[in-house]
């Protein structure tokens, strides 16, 4: 940097997607059926993924960095949260994904439509969030 100042690192999240599954075949993973919104699954609680992309500068590297993925209500409370990941960045062409598994109960569709959150969390702070809708029923 030309002012003198240090770089302790930036980084960034550049995908957060939920999707209904996911599978990994030879170091690439696959999302099936990318969700805009959740309906309660026919029986039991509704299960999904969710995806999310670490990008980091040349000064990320070397150094582990805590994740974690948080599901929030309208209010911002957590409502479930994903445990702690080490993410570890190994220059900008590289990038660190997770992959995080919910079920959701099916009492959380109790109150008809409603909004839920979901974050990427990196060293306790915010970097992308996106809300998803959940519907109580399907339309016909």
């Amino acid at each position: 940097m030309d002012n003198g100042d240090f770089c302790e690192g930036v980084v960034e999240c550049t995908a957060l997607v939920l999707a209904e599954s996911c599978t990994e075949f030879d170091g690439k993973l696959t999302l099936f059926g990318v969700l805009d919104e959740l309906r309660p699954a026919a029986e039991g609680n509704t299960s999904f993924v969710v995806y999310a992309k670490f990008e980091g500068c040349e000064h990320a590297t070397d150094r582990e960095w805590k994740a974690r993925i948080l599901i929030s209500d309208e209010d911002g409370e957590v409502l479930m949260e994903s445990p702690e990941y080490s993410v570890w960045l190994d220059g900008t062409d590289d990038p660190f994904t997770v992959v995080a598994a919910f079920d959701l109960p099916e009492e959380y569709f109790d109150d008809g439509d409603r909004v839920l959150w979901v974050e990427a969390v990196l060293e306790e702070e915010t970097l992308s969030q996106t809300a998803i809708r959940l519907h109580d029923r399907y339309s016909v």
